[in-house]
């Protein structure tokens, strides 16, 4: 038996065989009959390629199978200097509605937490596991962050308003999201909070607007039927061929508009979906972004980004009183 041939049954077997195929994986990862150096090369490879894997997926057990076997040998990837190289994919798991699946990509993204603040925790000091700079650390942290927070705001409700301790909150999103924070904030702890950059209101809507354009864009190259740059197509926005479907810039918009659940991201990514795997993180990351920054009717029409500005000024008044 080899990792390929368990994640092999995890994606083909009926129920009963991806849930046991899934179980061995930590079974399998710890005892001597893995041959190390090559099974170290499947491992990156199904780490890699675990987006591309994963959006073929169509039942959600054989998904929660997938993505718990993942989180055990996620710390076996060779992506030490990008460790963000999946950030993308964990934050769509972070909003299915099955908790296993979720605590899966809380499992992976508090992995990258230790190698991304070692810089703050003993600065000065070269790491011999990784060659990231404090600048790049930085970078990583700030939009890992502000990334969060976006998703804790769209994610809140009053309910949660009687809860002092994240372990007493119900399951769901939110939770998942403090859990991080949590871990965050305790490699942290000598940050001052403040250094969470928050974008100001012309920030929020210069950054929709390059996102718009990068949706156009992409629309514009997708569908032959559309003018070519030099021609302003009759909506402005040039469509996205998926089939006999066609989608626009306000399609992307209304759909997230309009959002309910936590599946509704994945029906916007759907919309980008022109059959070629290599894209597909560069289109998780394109969607996580018009998530953050387009209004949500369930937000009061306005973006995550402006509820946690709005969250960030309240607070501020709160405590000049």
């Amino acid at each position: 038996m080899t990792f390929n041939e368990l994640f092999k049954i995890i994606l083909t077997g009926d129920k009963d065989q991806s849930r046991e195929a899934a179980r061995r994986v930590r079974k399998f990862l710890y005892s001597s009959q893995s041959d190390g150096k090559n099974e170290y090369k499947q491992i990156k490879n199904i780490i890699k390629t675990a987006p591309n894997a994963y959006v073929k997926i169509s039942e959600g057990w054989r998904q929660e199978n997938f993505a718990m076997a993942v989180s055990v040998i996620y710390y076996l990837h060779d992506r030490e200097n990008n460790p963000d190289f999946l950030f993308p994919w964990l934050f769509q798991l972070l909003q299915h509605e099955n908790g296993n699946i979720r605590q899966a990509s809380v499992r992976m993204i508090q992995n990258e937490l230790g190698p991304l603040t070692y810089y703050i925790r003993f600065p000065g000091r070269k790491s011999d596991f990784h060659q990231l700079s404090p600048e790049k650390s930085d970078q990583i942290l700030s939009e890992l962050r502000v990334n969060l927070n976006n998703l804790a705001v769209s994610s809140w409700k009053d309910s949660y308003k009687k809860f002092k301790y994240i372990n007493h909150l119900p399951s769901g999103t939110y939770k998942s999201v403090q859990l991080i924070l949590s871990v965050l904030g305790e490699y942290c702890n000598d940050v001052a909070d403040d250094q969470l950059r928050v974008e100001t209101k012309e920030q929020i809507l210069s950054r929709r607007k390059e996102i718009e354009q990068e949706i156009v864009d992409i629309f514009k190259e997708t569908d032959p039927t559309s003018p070519p740059p030099s021609r302003k197509a009759s909506d402005g926005q040039g469509r996205l061929r998926r089939g006999k479907e066609q989608f626009t810039l306000q399609d992307v918009k209304d759909a997230i508009y309009n959002e309910e659940d936590n599946d509704d991201m994945m029906k916007v990514v759907a919309m980008f979906d022109r059959g070629d795997a290599s894209e597909l993180s560069n289109v998780l990351e394109l969607v996580t972004d018009a998530w953050n920054y387009f209004p949500h009717k369930i937000l009061g029409g306005i973006s995550p980004a402006e509820k946690l500005l709005e969250y960030k000024r309240t607070s501020v008044n709160d405590e000049s009183r």
